[in-house]
């Protein structure tokens, strides 16, 4: 069980990487200024709530922003059923 919950949480921690990798990579492409890194120094939130706006069809900022407490719950869960399973 423990395998299977590590597995998981390193495929939504990879799953949020790059779902906010391709938002920074979007936003750059449709930015007009010259300043094409304008995205990359800018924090996640503030990258999110731009991307929902341009793109209100697009799943990516939801998974961006839900796969932290996913990611924290399952840990949770884990941690749980590891203690419950010790005793």
């Amino acid at each position: 069980m423990t395998i299977v919950l590590l597995s998981i949480l390193v495929l939504v921690a990879v799953l949020s990487f790059y779902s906010n990798l391709a938002m920074r990579i979007r936003l750059t492409m449709r930015e007009p200024s010259r300043d094409k890194l304008a995205w990359w120094r800018r924090g996640s939130r503030e990258v999110e709530q731009t991307y929902t706006e341009l793109f209100p069809a697009s799943h990516l900022a939801d998974v961006s922003r839900y796969a932290f407490w996913f990611v924290l719950v399952l840990a949770l869960v884990g941690l749980v059923a590891i203690k419950l399973k010790s005793n």
